[in-house]
């Protein structure tokens, strides 16, 4: 079962920064997983949140601010929002990249795709996947040729994110079953999972070892985790 750093290392580092990015792939991630906002001047960033209050304490949208402004702020435990352009350098070394496209207008989807050329080597574009949350962002991607994950509202509407072009659909920790898994994989989907969340009893990116054993039994092809290191370690432990 795949590792996938959930914002990077984020148990350990300040998520969506460099430094989450290079302790999850020393600690044997299989991918690394950033979000993606657009910056007030059209910069894509990597930003999980909608504003700046959680990590820095402002009240900003990200989208209201530039990107010089964005990159400048410091906040709570290294804190920093770093570009896309800074993520995709990992795609041009070889290492996967998942972006998960907060920003799905068509602005924001040319704008990503502008940014994917321009930094990614064709022959590697591949490693980059492009996280999508509607079937339009799919379709855009599966024009382009892209690596696109589903990332589903909800399991029902999973066949038709693969029927769209997905590959790989991913469910959350407290929707996924051997049912849904079984169905996916006829359809010729991987499936993937953010581990925690709503019926789990932990956080999104968090697990135990339980957590993911079980996901693992029922033929999860990847988990999205915030402790990389000790998934790592859990999942070498299932043999």
């Amino acid at each position: 079962m795949k590792i996938i750093a959930h914002r990077g290392y984020s148990a350990q580092f300040a998520e969506n920064t460099p430094r989450s990015w290079d302790a999850a792939l020393a600690a044997g991630a299989h991918a690394i997983e950033t979000d993606i906002r657009l910056s007030s001047d059209g910069i894509a960033v990597c930003a999980h949140d909608e504003d700046l209050s959680r990590l820095f304490d402002r009240p900003e949208r990200v989208s209201a601010v530039t990107q010089a402004e964005l990159g400048a702020l410091e906040g709570r435990a290294g804190a920093r929002i770093a570009r896309l352009a800074d993520a995709l350098a990992y795609a041009g070394r070889g290492h996967r990249l998942l972006l998960d496209l907060k920003d799905e207008s068509p602005q924001a989807l040319d704008l990503i795709w502008q940014t994917i050329e321009a930094a990614v080597p064709q022959a590697q574009h591949k490693l980059v996947i492009a996280g999508c949350h509607s079937l339009d962002a799919v379709r855009f991607f599966g024009a382009h040729g892209a690596t696109i994950l589903g990332f589903v509202p909800a399991p029902e509407a999973a066949e038709a994110f693969r029927q769209t072009g997905a590959t790989i659909i991913r469910l959350w920790g407290g929707d996924v079953s051997p049912a849904w898994v079984t169905a996916l994989q006829a359809l010729g989907a991987e499936v993937w999972v953010t581990s925690g969340g709503d019926l789990t009893g932990f956080d999104g990116g968090d697990h135990s070892g339980t957590d993911l054993a079980r996901l693992a039994a029922i033929g999860v092809g990847g988990v999205l985790v915030n402790d990389v290191a000790l998934a790592v370690r859990q999942v070498a432990a299932l043999g």
